[in-house]
C-alpha cells in the first residue's frame, strides 16, 4: 500500500509537470487570457457585476436579454474565489492584468482535487505503487481531454468534475473514514449548489453511502454515515440561506438550487442520519426496510413541492428554438442526434465507459473486489445513461472509467516488469494503456471522420472555432461598436457574452435557456425576411446589429431560410434600415446601425 506522503509527493509531482505543459501551451497559443467558451467569458462578466458592487443575493445580467434582463442561475460560490483573487492581484499590478492572473491560476489549481482522487481511488483498488502512478498519468490525460482545465476556464464545470473525483476517491476507501465521509456530505451539498446538472450523480453518491450503511450497518459504518448526513444537511443549508434571496425561499426552480432541491436533500441526509443513529445494530432486512421508507418520503416530497422537476429543466423550451439552437449544441446532443450528425464521435464519448463497464461485470461475476466494483458500476450506468440523453455527462462517465482502467493498465504494467523478456506481455500492457485513454478514441473519430464523406461534408458547415475566436471574438473586432452610443446590440448568440465582455451594451441574446425571449427574437429575425426581421428587431429596441459571416449560428440560419435575412447580410445585400459602419466594413465582424 502506497504511503500516505508518497501519495502526496506523486500528486504534487504529476501536477507541476501539468502545470508546466499548460503554461507552455498556453503561452504558445496566444488566445485571449478568457477561455473560448461563451461560459467563461459570461462569468468573468457576472464577476465585474458583483465586484461593482452588484448583490451577493443578485444574479440578475441586467444587460442580456429582452427588457428587464436575465436571471441567472449561476451560483455566487464560484464567483466569490475568483473575484477574491482578482482583488488581491490587483494590489501588485492592472485590473485586467489582475484578471488574467486570477483565470490562469484558478483552473490549474482545480487540477490539484482531480489528480488526487485519481490517485487515491486507484491505490485503494490496486492497493500497489504502480496503481497510484497509472491514476495519475490517468489524470493528466484526462485533464488534457476534458478541455475544462486550460488557463482562462472559469465555467462551474471544471468545478464538479474536481468534486466527482474527490467523492469517488471517497466512496472506494473501504477504511470508511468518518472525517472523509464528512468531507464527502460538504462536497455532496456543494455539488448541487454549484449547478442542478449533477443532481443524479450526486444522488447516486449518497445512495452508495446509504446501501454500504445498510449492508454493514454496526459500528464501523455507524459514525461515517452519521457524519456524512449531518455534513451534507448541514451544508445545505448554510449554502441555501446563504446564496438564495429571501424573497425566493419558497420559490421553486429546477436549474438551481431551491426551495425543491434543498427539501429534497434535507428530507434525505435527515432521514439517513436518524436511521444510521438508531438502528446500525438492527438487522440489515431492518435497516434496508428503513432506507425504502426514506425513498418513498423524499419521493413524495418531490412529487408535492417540485413535480416539474422530474422532467428535463429544459422542457420547456419553444420548439423552435430546440430545432436551431439546442439541438445544435454538441454538449446537450443524444447519442441518437450524435449518430444522425457525426456516428463515429461516439468513439470518443462512450467507448472508454463501455470498456469500464465490461471490466467491472468482470471482476464482480469472479469477487475481485467487488463491492467496490459494484460502486464504481453503479456510478458508471448512471453516468452513461445520462450521457446517452446529453453528451455532457459522459465526461463524468470517462472520469470513473479511467479510474477502473487505470487499475488494469498498472496490473498489466507490472506483469510486464516482472517479465521483460516476454513480447507478449508488454504488448498486453501497451494495447491496455491505449485502449484506456478517451484521446485515443478520439484520434480514432478524426480518422473515421475524414473517410467520411457525410461527416466531412458536417464539418465543412461549421466555423472553426479558433478563427471565430480571433476574427469574431477579438477585443479589435468590437472596437467600433464600443465607440457607439449605448444602445441594444443583436447578434448570434454565440456573441453574446463578448458583447457584455468589450462594450457597455445590452445584448439581447446568448446561449442561456433563461434567456428564452432574447434567444427567439434574433433566431426568428435571423431567418424572417427584411420586413418580418426590422419589426423584430425594432420590437426587441434593437439600435445595433454585430454579424459573423463565419459564426455556425449564421450558417445554420442560412440553411434554414435560403432567402432570410442572415442569408442575404451574408451574400452581402444588406436591407435598407440598416447601415453599416465603414470601420468594419472590410471585418469578418461587421457592425450595424438600425436607421
Amino acid at each position: 500500500m502506497t504511503k500516505p506522503q508518497n501519495l502526496r509527493n506523486l500528486v504534487l509531482i504529476n501536477w507541476l509537470i501539468l502545470v508546466a505543459i499548460l503554461t507552455i501551451t498556453y503561452l504558445r497559443t496566444g488566445l485571449d487570457y478568457v477561455g473560448g467558451d461563451s461560459d467563461d467569458v459570461l462569468r468573468l462578466v457576472q464577476i465585474r457585476d458583483f465586484m461593482s458592487g452588484q448583490g451577493w443575493f443578485d444574479l440578475m445580467q441586467y444587460r442580456l436579454g429582452l427588457d428587464g434582463g436575465t436571471l441567472m442561475h449561476w451560483s455566487r460560490l464560484i464567483d466569490a474565489p475568483i473575484a477574491a483573487m482578482i482583488a488581491i492581484f490587483s494590489f501588485f499590478t492592472t485590473q485586467e492584468s489582475a484578471e488574467a492572473a486570477a483565470l490562469f491560476v484558478w483552473p490549474l489549481l482545480l487540477t490539484i482535487p482531480v489528480i488526487y482522487g485519481f490517485v487515491s481511488a486507484t491505490r485503494s483498488i490496486g492497493g500497489s505503487k504502480n496503481s497510484a502512478i497509472m491514476g495519475a498519468i490517468g489524470a493528466v490525460v484526462f485533464i488534457f481531454w476534458t478541455g475544462k482545465y486550460k488557463p482562462g476556464a472559469i465555467d462551474h464545470h471544471n468545478v464538479q468534475l474536481a468534486i466527482f473525483a474527490l467523492s469517488v476517491a471517497i466512496l472506494l476507501d473501504r477504511t470508511y473514514p468518518w472525517i472523509a465521509y464528512g468531507f464527502a456530505g460538504f462536497l455532496s451539498a456543494l455539488a448541487l449548489a454549484i449547478g442542478a446538472e449533477t443532481t443524479p450523480l450526486i444522488a447516486v453518491v449518497c445512495a452508495i453511502v446509504a446501501i454500504t450503511w445498510a449492508w454493514y450497518g454496526g459500528k464501523s459504518l455507524r459514525r461515517p454515515t452519521r457524519i456524512f448526513s449531518l455534513s451534507m444537511g448541514l451544508t445545505l443549508t448554510v449554502i441555501f440561506f446563504g446564496t438564495t434571496p429571501p424573497d425566493l425561499y419558497n420559490q421553486v426552480v429546477c436549474d438551481a438550487l431551491s426551495l425543491g432541491f434543498y427539501a429534497l436533500g434535507i428530507t434525505g441526509s435527515a432521514g439517513l442520519f436518524f436511521a444510521s443513529a438508531l438502528l446500525s445494530y438492527k438487522s440489515r432486512f431492518i435497516r434496508f426496510c428503513s432506507l425504502a421508507a426514506i425513498g418513498v418520503v423524499v419521493g413524495a416530497v418531490a412529487v408535492i413541492i417540485a413535480p416539474h422537476c422530474l422532467q428535463s429543466p429544459l422542457a420547456d423550451l419553444d420548439p423552435f428554438l430546440v430545432k436551431m439552437w439546442l439541438n445544435n449544441i454538441v454538449e446537450a446532443r443524444s447519442i441518437v442526434a450524435l449518430l444522425e450528425g457525426q456516428p463515429y464521435s461516439v468513439f470518443n464519448y462512450y467507448m472508454v465507459p463501455l470498456l469500464a463497464i465490461i471490466l467491472c461485470l468482470y471482476k464482480i461475476s469472479n469477487k475481485i473486489q467487488t463491492e467496490q466494483h459494484l460502486k464504481l458500476l453503479l456510478l458508471l450506468c448512471l453516468a452513461m445513461g445520462i450521457g446517452l440523453l446529453q453528451v455532457r455527462a459522459t465526461l463524468f462517465a470517462n472520469l470513473v472509467a479511467m479510474i477502473v482502467m487505470a487499475v488494469l493498465v498498472a496490473d498489466f504494467r507490472t506483469a510486464a516488469n516482472a517479465d521483460p523478456k516476454n513480447i507478449k506481455k508488454s504488448l498486453v500492457f501497451i494495447f491496455s494503456a491505449l485502449v484506456s485513454l478517451p484521446i485515443i478514441w478520439s484520434l480514432v473519430w478524426i480518422g473515421l471522420s475524414a473517410l467520411s464523406a457525410d461527416d466531412k461534408k458536417s464539418a465543412s458547415k461549421t466555423g472553426s472555432k479558433k478563427n471565430i475566436q480571433i476574427a469574431c471574438k477579438s477585443p479589435e473586432a468590437f472596437e467600433a461598436l464600443a465607440g457607439e452610443p449605448k444602445g441594444v446590440v443583436s447578434s448570434p448568440s454565440n456573441l453574446g457574452a463578448t458583447i457584455l465582455r468589450f462594450t457597455h451594451h445590452h445584448a439581447i441574446s446568448a446561449p442561456y435557456h433563461r434567456n428564452q425571449l432574447g434567444l427567439l427574437a434574433e433566431i426568428k429575425s435571423s431567418v424572417a425576411t427584411p420586413s418580418e426581421a426590422e419589426a423584430i428587431l425594432r420590437n426587441a429596441k434593437v439600435t445595433h446589429l454585430a454579424f459573423c459571416r463565419i459564426d455556425p449560428q449564421v450558417t445554420l440560419s442560412t440553411r434554414e431560410a435560403e432567402d432570410g435575412f442572415y442569408a442575404l447580410l451574408a451574400k452581402g445585400e444588406v436591407p435598407d434600415f440598416l447601415e453599416l459602419i465603414e470601420a468594419t466594413a472590410e471585418n469578418t465582424l461587421q457592425i450595424y446601425r438600425l436607421k
